[in-house]
């Protein structure tokens, strides 16, 4: 009996227990619908996904008659384990493309979950006039595609281009302009890339901070739908007159446009041709030209610094009552929209006894819808005397471009009592009036000339810039000069052969009785004649320029007459030659003293060099 319980317990328990998992179970289902986009071109595909938190048992698609499906249903299904806790997402998927023009309304998707069925909310879909006609456009396939595969090009002309637009093309000089870069695209545009934007010359730009969120939308263009993009803005100050340029904005966009390679399988022959592609395509913005003015010179105040908007101003003091010698702050903000970042630092007029430093500078500068915010300038100033002194002459003016005109702004008066300062803080004060009643004595420019006649003396030159520090300067140059005199010289005297060897006959010759004076000592009489013998013909043929075929007793007379060699002399130089050639041919014959024959042929080559020199 006790067992007919026990099992009869148990089996309620695990019927409560199925039941309430599959309650719990039912009533956790979540389903959602998305697309990626609500307004779309005819014939455009666009992507409508729906969502469901878990795997239905069936499920049934909306009636999609006003679309043409390119692919569908594609399922994807996801799990994941977060701490222990398991989740899980189905989803469905279709790339449809609007038939015609109109709204539509895409009826829900039914996901059945254990015989519970869930909905999912109808979607509206607004068709607009498409930049490619429906029936044309085909859309890509899930398929990958092949990577080395050439797409067709895409010209940039009236299907993709940049825009860039300005708030104004006719301004003041310092005044705020806004320029913007679009993107227009007739096709899907997927990204851009490699952007070159123009260099700004003669302004002063601001971007605004982060990367911004380009957002497409569809605009209407002479009739013509196109997916627009803002990708860019900037702020611009002129600061020059005159006519100036923005160079064009260069982009390269990602469009994906119908391709023009053949099906590869079934699938892509069923949904048409090769389905689409992304391709990149160069735009280029045109130029703009903004005429820039000048501010009127009319009326312009004295103190304008250069300020062009709508400007605020204010001076604050962080004491009205300061010791001699001790500090204070003056504190000038300028705030509203403008040229902030290119105001110059206010010029002070301040008492005598003020000393004041170079401000630091501070701003708090937004770009968002503009450049606005504010510049504060911080002025150390330290009076040196004591007595009650008003700052009332720092009025602030600027150009305001919505009443194109100056406006000055005035300063409120800051009196600052200054009280006398003690210990070293006093004694300094009464140093600084002291040395300014010295000043204010002067009355002119040049004081004490000494007059009448007196002598002026030089004071001691430093080496610096001398005459000897000068000369040193130049010595390495002239030195350098030198040498290269020289080395042309030496090329010139060289390059002529003959003469060359007519300069070095006397010392080639010389070299050659070396030889002969060797054999003299070792008694060669033979040898000895020899050398003589070559050593005179060689003087003779390099001297005179005598070729060794052509060296004969006639020639060697000419060319001695020619040069007015004495008759003495010619006669002593046959007289050595006859009787060196005489002993060559009967050396035993010969007689006499090797070394009177030597010193006559060196004194005979001396002579003739000698008679040369003289001529």
């Amino acid at each position: 009996m006790n067992k007919g319980l026990n099992r009869k317990y148990w089996f309620a328990m695990l019927s409560v227990v199925v039941m309430v998992f599959s309650v719990s179970n039912v009533f956790a289902q979540k389903v959602s619908v998305q697309v990626s986009a609500n307004k779309v071109q005819v014939g455009s595909p666009f992507q409508i996904v729906f969502t469901a938190n878990a795997q239905p048992s069936t499920y049934t698609p909306p009636n999609f008659k006003d679309f043409d499906i390119f692919s569908g249903p594609n399922t994807s299904q996801s799990m994941q384990y977060v701490n222990g806790a398991m989740s899980q997402s189905f989803s469905i998927s279709f790339l449809i493309a609007a038939k015609k023009e109109g709204k539509f309304q895409i009826g829900p998707m039914v996901f059945s979950f254990n015989g519970a069925n869930f909905n999912t909310n109808p979607v509206n879909i607004e068709a607009v006039k498409g930049a490619v006609p429906a029936g044309q456009q085909q859309q890509q396939t899930q398929t990958a595609q092949n990577p080395n595969e050439q797409s067709s090009p895409v010209s940039s002309g009236d299907d993709v281009f940049v825009k860039t637009t300005v708030s104004k093309t006719k301004c003041y000089i310092g005044e705020q302009i806004m320029v913007t870069h679009k993107i227009y695209s007739r096709f899907d545009l997927r990204g851009f890339q490699n952007v070159k934007f123009p260099a700004y010359n003669g302004f002063w730009s601001q971007q605004p901070e982060g990367v911004p969120n380009v957002q497409l939308q569809i605009e209407s263009l002479d009739g013509v739908n196109y997916y627009v993009g803002e990708f860019n803005r900037t702020y611009i100050f002129p600061q020059r007159t005159g006519d100036l340029t923005i160079d064009p904005t260069e982009v390269e966009c990602v469009v994906r446009k119908q391709s023009n390679k053949k099906p590869r399988n079934i699938f892509e022959q069923f949904f048409g041709g090769g389905g689409f592609e992304d391709v990149v395509v160069k735009a280029l913005s045109k130029k703009i030209k903004i005429n820039v003015m000048d501010v009127p010179e009319a009326g312009k105040p004295v103190n304008f610094s250069g300020g062009v908007g709508s400007l605020n101003y204010k001076v604050e003091a962080s004491k009205n009552s300061v010791k001699a010698n001790d500090a204070f702050n003056l504190k000038i903000t300028i705030s509203g929209k403008g040229n902030l970042k290119l105001l110059e630092a206010p010029k002070l007029t301040l008492p005598e006894s003020f000393e004041n430093y170079e401000p630091k500078i501070s701003e708090n500068i937004s770009n968002v819808g503009g450049v606005s915010g504010s510049k504060t300038y911080n002025y150390l100033i330290i009076p040196r005397e004591p007595g009650e002194f008003t700052l009332n002459s720092l009025d602030f003016s600027y150009f305001d471009l919505d009443k194109k005109k100056y406006v000055t702004i005035p300063s409120p008066e800051l009196k600052i009592t200054v009280t006398p300062g003690d210990g070293k803080s006093n004694a300094a004060a009464q140093v600084f009036d002291h040395l300014k009643q010295e000043i204010k004595e002067t009355e002119n420019d040049i004081r004490y000339i000494k007059p009448g006649n007196f002598e002026l003396q030089k004071r001691d030159s430093e080496f610096f810039n001398s005459s000897l520090h000068l000369f040193l300067l130049a010595f390495p140059l002239i030195l350098f000069a030198g040498g290269l005199t020289y080395r042309a010289y030496y090329i010139k005297q060289n390059s002529d052969v003959v003469a060359l060897r007519g300069r070095k006959a006397a010392s080639f010759a010389k070299k050659q009785l070396v030889n002969a004076e060797k054999q003299m000592k070792q008694n060669n009489k033979e040898a000895f004649y020899t050398e003589v013998t070559n050593a005179l013909n060689s003087y003779l043929g390099n001297k005179f320029n005598i070729p060794v075929a052509d060296l004969s007793k006639d020639n060697i007379i000419k060319e001695l007459q020619l040069r007015f060699i004495k008759p003495e002399t010619q006669i002593k130089l046959f007289d050595t030659i006859n009787q060196c050639e005489y002993a060559k041919y009967a050396p035993g014959a010969v007689s006499g003293d090797l070394q009177s024959v030597y010193n006559n042929t060196v004194e005979l080559i001396s002579s003739i060099e000698s008679e040369l020199k003289n001529v």
